[in-house]
């Protein structure tokens, strides 16, 4: 009998012992996971970010391309007894897309204004006009930033913003002479293979009247039309 108490107390024991054991090891899971939950106010970690960065790559690659343009110009500071006009004939290489070189030849088309008829008639006097018959440059342009626009929502367009600098020589109705060339302006690039320039080209020179020369500097307003190839 008492070894049947024995064995009972020992089971009722072990038993006992088994539910504190599991209650002490769920309790102490429970701190390690509130301990992990617990932040002591502190911050989170920052989290590692990637920088993103949006490239617009050239629509129209330029390098080792040629390009022949024609294109018309008006004089805006000319002679004020003349109204001059020009056409002109042009070819770029693009080195790349910021450098290129530029050959231009234009006619020139001179007309008298209404002073120089007034003049004849009313004084009897020819206005002593020196004037340029043809043109011609040899430019280095550099593309100083490269962009686009709409027209639409559908149709983008992209142009270069160049300047260009270079010898000219002027053929005038009296004299030939050197001149200094300057041309600013935007080039817009209509699909592919065409373009459209559109510029202010000055040319600093000297013209030569009958009582001595003047150092005059003539600048044209004008509007290309090219193919690329």
């Amino acid at each position: 009998m008492k070894r049947w108490i024995l064995v009972a107390f020992l089971f009722s024991s072990g038993a006992a012992w088994s539910q504190t054991e599991v209650k002490a090891k769920a309790n102490t899971s429970l701190q390690e996971e509130l301990k992990e939950l617990n932040s002591d106010n502190k911050a989170p970690a920052a989290v590692s970010r990637e920088k993103l960065y949006a490239v617009q790559t050239r629509y129209l690659p330029l390098q080792y391309k040629g390009e022949l343009t024609v294109s018309g110009g008006y004089n805006l500071t000319g002679d004020s007894f003349l109204s001059t006009t020009q056409f002109e004939a042009g070819y770029h290489f693009h080195f790349g897309d910021r450098w290129s070189v530029a050959l231009h030849q234009a006619w020139v088309n001179n007309q008298f204004k209404e002073e120089a008829y007034n003049l004849r008639t009313v004084d009897h006097a020819i206005p002593d006009v020196p004037y340029s018959v043809r043109r011609s440059d040899l430019l280095v342009e550099y593309n100083l930033f490269y962009g686009k626009f709409r027209l639409g929502s559908d149709t983008v367009y992209y142009f270069d913003q160049f300047l260009a600098l270079g010898p000219g020589l002027i053929s005038q109705n009296n004299v030939t002479t050197g001149a200094a060339v300057a041309d600013v302006g935007f080039a817009f690039w209509l699909g592919k293979w065409t373009s459209a320039r559109l510029g202010l080209k000055d040319y600093y020179y000297n013209e030569f009247y009958r009582s001595g020369k003047k150092a005059t500097s003539n600048l044209h307003a004008h509007l290309d039309l090219g193919v690329l190839f």
